[in-house]
């Protein structure tokens, strides 16, 4: 078991509101050298017949479905990105738990010490989601949007669901979670017209880092975190061009063509910087490198990318009917609809973005695809 110095501690009841709202839970949470004694705890568990999780405090169930292993091959197990997002929205459950704790008591007969989860009923995880869809928050004090609810709820659902299936509780608590189903009024604007990407290209003529990442985001459809972490090593060559393979969502492999000016220009980019630019799968460098020659990291990347659109101060960019920034994730979208004006299929277009439901890639088409289907369009303009 863990022990108290790691914060992860057997009564539950014991962890005070301010140890849960600082960093250091969430670092003992994240950090995965504690696994090995949780699976010692099983064994023994198993061994002399008592219930395989017996001993587990609540935190230590968190701990353990945020870590177990879903694939016997380690390179197909969750990220540290997926594991901290699993970790901050079960946090969040979990203090909401902890300042109901008096109410629990009160509301919940033969309460169960050292435990919230072993006390929890099926209106308790209502009274939640309502507190959830309704709950403010960040500088605008807004509501969550149905995008970040849906996510909220599939990992409470997942969770709830592991809790059950471990007989860690009792009641099936994962079947009241609700649906958060997202549909295209449900999206942000995030149209990034042809137009407007050329203007941000003229804007930045001459900077070949910046005009290179506008390029590679535009033309690619990457993920922000997919370009910040490809290595030089994954690009290859044939007739049709340079490929470059990535790691997705899920850790699933895809490639994505690079444009032949688009790589003369990151070839030049890589040439100042001191870094080959011979193709060879052995090569380690990244494809995209920072000035010390390493890996970007996503975050900052993004920021970055945020930040020299916004120093545009180009018209579209102050756009007030925009909500938010203009962020990595619109070249996506701009990818995708310049795609289908291009000639690609809808199938294509979703099997080159790495979506796995097309679903997804008619959420990012729905006003263009809106557009080219209607029935306006079969009229003449001199109608009339």
């Amino acid at each position: 078991m863990l022990v108290k110095s790691n914060l992860l501690i057997s009564n539950s009841a014991q962890i005070t509101d301010t140890t849960l709202n600082g960093s250091k839970i969430t670092e003992y949470l994240i950090d995965e050298t504690y696994f090995p004694s949780l699976l010692q705890t099983k064994f023994e568990n198993e061994k002399n017949h008592r219930m395989i999780y017996e001993g587990f405090s609540d935190l230590e169930m968190i701990y353990y479905f945020v870590h177990q292993r879903k694939d016997i091959q380690k390179s197909k197990q969750r990220k540290d990105s997926t594991k901290m997002e699993y970790i901050r929205e079960l946090l969040q459950f979990y203090r909401y738990l902890l300042k109901s704790e008096d109410f629990l008591r009160q509301d919940v007969e033969a309460f169960i010490e050292a435990s919230y989860f072993k006390n929890l009923k099926q209106r308790h995880i209502d009274s939640y989601q309502q507190w959830l869809s309704t709950y403010l928050y960040g500088v605008k004090n807004q509501p969550y949007r149905v995008t970040t609810l849906s996510r909220k709820l599939v990992i409470l659902k997942s969770f709830f669901k592991f809790l059950f299936d471990t007989n860690y509780v009792q009641v099936p608590l994962y079947t009241r979670i609700l649906n958060a189903k997202i549909t295209k009024d449900d999206l942000p604007n995030r149209d990034l017209e042809e137009s407007e990407v050329k203007a941000l290209l003229n804007f930045y003529n001459g900077n070949i880092v910046k005009t290179t990442i506008i390029k590679l985001l535009a033309t690619t459809g990457m993920r922000i975190r997919e370009l910040a972490d490809a290595n030089w090593g994954n690009v290859s060559k044939d007739s049709n061009g340079y490929w470059l393979e990535i790691i997705g969502k899920g850790n699933k492999k895809r490639e994505v063509k690079i444009l032949n000016h688009v790589f003369v220009d990151l070839c030049n980019l890589r040439s100042r910087r001191g870094l080959p630019n011979s193709i060879s799968n052995t090569d380690s460098n990244p494809f995209f490198p920072n000035k010390l020659n390493k890996h970007y990291s996503f975050k900052y990347l993004s920021k970055y990318v945020i930040e020299i659109i916004q120093e545009s101060e180009l018209s579209f960019v102050k756009n007030q009917n925009r909500t938010g920034n203009i962020s990595p994730h619109f070249f996506r979208h701009h990818y995708a609809c310049r795609s289908i004006e291009k000639g690609a299929s809808i199938y294509q277009v979703s099997r080159s973005l790495g979506h796995e439901s097309i679903q997804t890639t008619e959420l990012y088409l729905a006003k263009m695809m809106n557009r080219s289907q209607h029935a306006s369009n079969v009229w003449d303009d001199d109608e009339y």
